[in-house]
């Protein structure tokens, strides 16, 4: 047994050493360094809700040196945010869809709160499918780990139990739940950043909440449920249709909608400027509403007070 251990213990040592280095520390906020991760030459991608400032940010390497760095751009769906580095030759680490990992691997959380590189060893508890945060961003991947929050903990590179860098890590999707970005988000939203500054998604104006239907409407619509609407937004799609407050939607392009988070997979970039028609129940009568998706404001978002 004490062998085992042993070379257990030599080979968790050896990732470190190995992906070690690509992880950098980025002092972005005033309570305390967060971590980031070598993308490409020049480039490192972090945790978006960690930045306070986009200018002047320091980034702490593995030789104990440092850099400035400004915001390439962010996404606060995904919290996620791209950094250029005033450094060369960052090593980056071997980069892996983790299509091999399943609850129960075990991982390295690999952070960087201070000089030294800090390891975590954890364990896979959730593996599934793609979802949609609470801000609206579509990770591709529904991917969990039980290593504990500490400061440093954003940002921080993900490693499978062969050093392959399967994601970074983050406290800012779902408060103190670490949640990992997944190697295929980082490469769609970090290529969206570089191109553009941020991650373009369309945007109704409208306010929801979850709202039952009258029975007649259930019958003709064959749903039981809709979406209130709440508020409705100036100079959006939504006013520019004509939508109003106390309408019901009930249907999108049609797709039927029963909760507020259905919308995010039906306003994808691809809508944007494309006219659908939307099904409502205004006055007790299911009104067709053509309107014309918009674009989301960039949305710098709010810093967090997370790890």
């Amino acid at each position: 047994m004490g062998d085992v251990l042993s070379e257990l213990s030599q080979g968790l040592a050896g990732l470190v050493q190995r992906a070690g280095p690509s992880v950098v520390r980025v002092e972005g906020r005033r309570r305390g360094p967060s971590s980031g991760v070598a993308w490409s030459e020049g480039l490192i991608v972090t945790a978006g809700h960690v930045l306070e400032w986009d200018e002047g940010i320091r980034i702490g390497l593995a030789d104990g040196g440092s850099a400035t760095a400004s915001v390439v751009g962010r996404d606060p769906g995904t919290d996620l945010a791209v950094l250029r580095v005033d450094a060369t030759g960052l090593p980056l680490p071997a980069w892996s869809d983790g299509d091999e990992l399943d609850a129960g691997h075990l991982v390295l959380g690999l952070s960087r709160p201070g000089v030294r590189v800090r390891a975590s060893l954890g364990m896979v508890s959730v593996r599934g499918d793609a979802w949609w945060t609470p801000s609206g961003g579509r990770l591709d991947r529904d991917l969990r780990v039980d290593i504990g929050l500490h400061v440093g903990f954003s940002g921080s590179l993900l490693v499978d139990a062969a050093g392959r860098a399967v994601g970074i890590n983050t406290a800012g999707l779902v408060r103190a739940t670490p949640i990992v970005i997944p190697t295929a988000t980082l490469r769609r939203v970090v290529g969206e950043l570089v191109a553009h500054g941020h991650v373009r998604r369309g945007f109704l104006g409208i306010g929801t909440q979850a709202a039952r239907l009258p029975a007649d409407a259930a019958q003709a619509t064959g749903q039981s449920a809709a979406l209130l609407i709440t508020s409705v937004q100036p100079d959006t799609a939504a006013s520019a249709a004509g939508l109003r407050l106390g309408d019901v939607l009930v249907s999108f392009a049609g797709q039927p909608v029963q909760h507020p988070a259905d919308l995010y997979p039906l306003l994808d970039e691809p809508r944007i400027g494309q006219t659908v028609t939307l099904k409502v129940l205004r006055a007790g009568r299911i009104e067709d509403v053509p309107l014309t998706v918009g674009a989301r404001s960039v949305d710098r978002g709010q810093p967090g007070e997370r790890p």
